[in-house]
């Protein structure tokens, strides 16, 4: 039975426009073309692309994934046994979690004494590591959750980003953030000032004003990003780290952009910091 890209967005919960680019970037193909131009896909293509969903739960980026599919020794049946056996340490570290939670409400209640050590169990990230092992990256560059909403009942989420800027000029509806350099330098601007930070020294942003900030050096800064609360960030950036053989603007149209910053609790209110400079400086004369 042949599905149309529409049915298959349907299923899936890909959208149509994703479907158009892995077909353009050939990692996943349909099964035949129409007269019309439509796309007509069959259960092997959407095997493949049950794949790609799993691969991407899983921290890989799209040119791994390709990678990945059009080995010559992929094995559909092994890939599935594997997935399966990832997601269940997933689900063991979960339970973990969850028993860690449950004393510790036992605790607060004061139905049971906790000791101290307990409180930690199963709450442990390791330097270079992320909460949940997904490993997001922004524009190539990584965005570790240090601390997640899930932790937190929603209350405030920490990421720590090593990398060259923090995106365009943008304001939260309900989030204050607060941004603490670790190395490096950034110049920031809030509300329209600008402020050089280096390392050890931080700023706190509050909900509806207008930010963005950019490396103040020659290499990459290292910052902490602190959410409160934690409100949809995580969704966000695990949507910007889908965009990994295209930069998020060019796969987007400005206005599907703001799109994106809206559904996920912001506006999108600017260029990233010197963008209006670097266009005036590669101007093409004439």
């Amino acid at each position: 039975m042949a599905y149309t890209v529409k049915d298959v967005a349907r299923m899936s919960g890909v959208s149509v426009r994703t479907l158009h680019f892995y077909d353009e970037t050939g990692l996943l193909k349909p099964a035949s073309y129409g007269a019309n131009g439509y796309r007509y896909y069959e259960e092997p293509q959407l095997l493949t692309l049950q794949q790609i969903l799993f691969y991407r739960e899983l921290g890989f980026g799209l040119k791994q994934i390709r990678e990945v599919l059009s080995g010559p020794g992929f094995d559909t049946i092994g890939a599935l046994e594997s997935h399966r056996k990832l997601l269940k340490q997933n689900v063991a570290r979960t339970r973990r979690l969850i028993e860690t939670i449950d004393r510790t409400l036992e605790h607060l209640k004061g139905r049971t004494t906790m000791q101290t050590e307990e409180m930690f169990a199963g709450f442990h990230v390791a330097a270079g590591g992320d909460r949940f092992g997904e490993h997001v990256r922004l524009g190539g560059e990584p965005n570790d959750c240090k601390v997640s909403g899930r932790d937190t009942g929603g209350a405030m989420c920490i990421f720590e980003f090593t990398g060259s800027g923090g995106g365009p000029r943008h304001r939260h509806h309900a989030q204050d953030e607060w941004i603490y350099v670790l190395s490096g330098e950034i110049e920031l601007e809030v509300g329209g000032q600008r402020h050089r930070l280096g390392a050890g020294e931080s700023t706190f942003i509050p909900r509806t004003v207008t930010h963005t900030w950019v490396r103040g050096g020659d290499g990459p800064a290292r910052i902490l990003n602190v959410y409160q609360p934690a409100g949809n960030i995580e969704e966000f950036f695990r949507a910007l780290g889908t965009f990994t053989d295209t930069p998020v603007h060019e796969a987007l149209s400005l206005d599907e952009l703001r799109q994106l910053f809206q559904t996920h609790g912001m506006d999108l209110t600017g260029p990233p910091l010197y963008w209006e400079e670097y266009l005036a400086a590669n101007a093409q004369p004439g």
